[in-house]
């Protein structure tokens, strides 16, 4: 394996009750999340909800690539690596967010967004 093949996965855990992240393109600045509304930008890949394993978001390209992949099968544990087996490399940035708060105890999220880079020679 080189490392143009491997996925750019960056982990980010804010601070227990921190307010929700606020998520933006590291490409073109815009906030694929607006007043709770996805609003993506050409670069935006996917919006994975670790809460209920599933896709909040696929990008055309990005549905084609895991056309193949049962999405049962999709965790947090294996995003990375599914990314990796359909083809994606250092292209590919996914941002793993964690963050905290309150309810009836302590809780966690996770969400990872995705990020082509092949998108920049794209108009």
């Amino acid at each position: 394996m080189n490392e143009k093949s491997i996925v750019q996965y960056a982990e980010v855990e804010q601070p227990f009750g921190s307010e929700p992240p606020l998520v933006h393109c590291p490409i073109c600045g815009e906030a694929p999340l607006k007043e709770n509304e996805i609003v993506p930008c050409k670069h935006l890949s996917f919006i994975f909800v670790g809460e209920v394993c599933e896709f909040e978001y696929k990008s055309d390209q990005f549905k084609e690539k895991i056309s193949q992949i049962n999405e049962d099968e999709i965790s947090l544990d294996t995003l990375k690596g599914l990314l990796e087996k359909v083809g994606f490399g250092n292209e590919m940035l996914a941002i793993d967010i964690t963050h905290g708060g309150m309810a009836c105890g302590p809780v966690w999220f996770t969400d990872v967004y995705g990020f082509d880079y092949k998108t920049l020679g794209s108009s």
